[in-house]
């Protein structure tokens, strides 16, 4: 999907951080379900992934999945899969 007038810019990655970017159409409106929910919370997950995505200070947050769900293959390359609590409902993978 293509941005147009009126859609939000996301700031670009300085340096080391992380671009993200949303696997499907679901994904991003699920980010604009949590983003009128919990904003502030949302952009704590942003810079705390963008910056840090394998980050374990703070486990009860911000863990990699287990099991099946533990890894993924985008692109021919196998990936670890973490998932960040945003709310005590809404998490990003």
């Amino acid at each position: 999907m293509s941005p147009k007038r009126g859609d939000r810019a996301a700031p670009p990655p300085i340096g080391a951080e992380y671009d993200l970017r949303f696997a499907n159409t679901e994904a991003a409106d699920g980010w604009e379900q949590l983003s009128r929910q919990a904003g502030g919370n949302l952009r704590r997950a942003f810079e705390r992934i963008r910056t840090a995505p394998r980050g374990t200070d703070s486990p009860d947050r911000h863990h990699r999945l287990k099991g099946k769900l533990g890894s993924g293959t985008l692109k021919g390359q196998e990936l670890e899969r973490w998932q960040y609590e945003v709310t005590g409902g809404g998490r990003i993978w």
